[in-house]
């Protein structure tokens, strides 16, 4: 499973879940955003949301785009309903126990997480 943001930056990440992915297992690709808030942080929703899809095409995932008041709890139960064993994900800026990966480790003990940082922060 790859979680995406707005950013067109997610190509990165779909490609390093594509890599990731055995033959066997099916590739998910999660934009899930906060009820009230844009899908994909601009006005031009339609062209970033075919962006996204053409991206899972390429790679022959699944996109699943959600909408929830807690994200976090989207994807959580999206993961258990889907029996995902690793979840890809990009490098909060906020780190540490507070950072969304952490909560997410939380939820998910026995899902591995691969946080891939930008470029520049490698």
């Amino acid at each position: 499973m790859v979680c995406v943001t707005g950013q067109r930056s997610c190509e990165r990440l779909i490609n390093h879940g594509a890599k990731r992915k055995k033959d066997d297992q099916k590739l998910f690709i999660v934009h899930c955003v906060q009820t009230g808030h844009n899908f994909m942080n601009t006005t031009f929703e339609a062209d970033a949301i075919e962006y996204l899809f053409t991206c899972a095409l390429l790679v022959n995932a699944e996109l699943t785009i959600l909408r929830a008041d807690s994200v976090m709890d989207a994807l959580v139960d999206f993961a258990v309903e889907h029996n995902v064993s690793v979840i890809v994900l990009g490098a909060s800026p906020q780190d540490g126990a507070d950072s969304f990966a952490d909560k997410l480790a939380l939820r998910l003990p026995d899902v591995e997480l691969d946080v891939v940082r930008a470029a520049r922060d490698r």
